[in-house]
């Protein structure tokens, strides 16, 4: 995956980090620090912070798509929380962090932060939204847009286009977060350039609920002081990150296994794949490793031999001019035919085909 183009800190800068929140004078303006200019004390807000195309913030869950039943409680909340003005704190304009609970239901409109005559521009952010009901399309640069559903999410830059709502679609209910602080920014990234920008949550996940509590906090101005809310912001990236790092360790044991697993498979060709004997290298009974293995890398071993055994197939068609039979039997196929079928099966063309191709 390319760099992300999220914020990064610039080399050779000071190592002084600015504050998450600073103190508010009586001059309301827009800090690239901290966020965009908020409503000071005693003033309304409305349910969502940003606007979007034709977005519902509040009687999302009356007027948009219905949720699934996982989702369903989440999104009954946020949306009882969006009916009615609620007061703001003095010290929440100089918040960090933005969120909001909005429904898209116009097709084809596409979605970004800044939208034209929206009365205040909101400065770059990195931001993360979360499905809760129908769904909408994510694009990432000029590749193909993917669907996002309930549970699906992604993280943007706020600068520029990166989801709409196609034509087919019921609507799409999410929540958003917004964040501009840079320090914080640069940590996302890190993590996004690392794992990629889409991931999934589930309802009962730690960091959904710390997700949920920013969004909660920014409809409803619930934090005690800016340092609570301080905190749950904190509490959110630290708890992205151990996720982050968990994903690419857990990436890197599959890849470690399979590794292990492919040279056992071309070490013992034409042999078959012995799991029991491959267990007991990796100190093992048999059904705990063909249980670990298909948890960490979604196969059973002896799919993943058959995988192995056709790309050594493949290798030999391309770069001898051995016939069918030969192969076969040095990749541990009983015959010509079984190849031929396995090659089908998987590849979508015969093996004469393949090599015609790319001879």
């Amino acid at each position: 995956m390319e760099q992300s183009s999220l914020t990064r800190p610039v080399a050779g800068t000071s190592p002084v980090l600015p504050p998450l929140l600073h103190p508010c004078g009586s001059e309301r303006r827009r800090s690239p620090l901290t966020g965009p200019a908020l409503p000071g004390a005693g003033e309304e807000w409305p349910g969502a912070t940003h606007s979007a195309p034709k977005a519902d913030a509040a009687q999302s869950f009356d007027r948009g798509p219905l949720p699934p039943p996982e989702w369903a409680l989440a999104l009954r909340q946020l949306t009882e929380l969006t009916r009615g003005p609620v007061s703001s704190p003095s010290w929440w304009r100089a918040a960090a962090f933005d969120a909001s609970l909005e429904t898209l239901t116009d097709p084809g409109l596409h979605a970004t932060c800044n939208q034209p005559g929206q009365e205040r521009e909101l400065p770059p952010a990195i931001a993360m939204q979360l499905g809760l009901a129908g769904w909408g399309y994510f694009r990432l640069g000029s590749e193909e847009p993917q669907q996002i559903g309930p549970g699906r999410s992604f993280f943007f830059e706020t600068s520029g286009l990166s989801h709409y709502l196609p034509a087919g679609s019921p609507g799409w209910t999410f929540v958003r977060l917004a964040i501009y602080h840079p320090y914080l920014k640069a940590r996302l990234a890190d993590q996004v350039s690392v794992n990629g920008p889409l991931f999934d949550l589930h309802p009962d996940e730690a960091l959904t609920a710390s997700l949920l509590r920013l969004v909660r906090g920014a409809i409803r101005k619930d934090f005690q002081d800016q340092f609570e809310a301080e905190m749950a912001l904190f509490t959110f990236v630290l708890g992205f990150e151990r996720r982050s790092q968990q994903t690419t360790s857990e990436t890197r044991s599959a890849q470690r296994m399979m590794d292990d697993v492919r040279a056992h498979v071309l070490a013992h060709l034409p042999g078959a794949l012995s799991v029991h004997a491959l267990a007991a290298e990796f100190g093992m009974s048999r059904s705990h490793f063909s249980h670990l293995f298909h948890a960490r890398t979604g196969r059973t071993p002896a799919h993943f031999a058959v995988e192995v055994r056709l790309q050594k197939a493949a290798d030999l068609l391309i770069d001898t001019r051995d016939p069918l039979k030969a192969i076969a039997g040095a990749c541990g196929f009983a015959n010509a035919n079984h190849l031929c079928k396995v090659f089908r099966r998987v590849r979508r063309q015969s093996p004469t085909s393949y090599r015609r191709m790319r001879g």
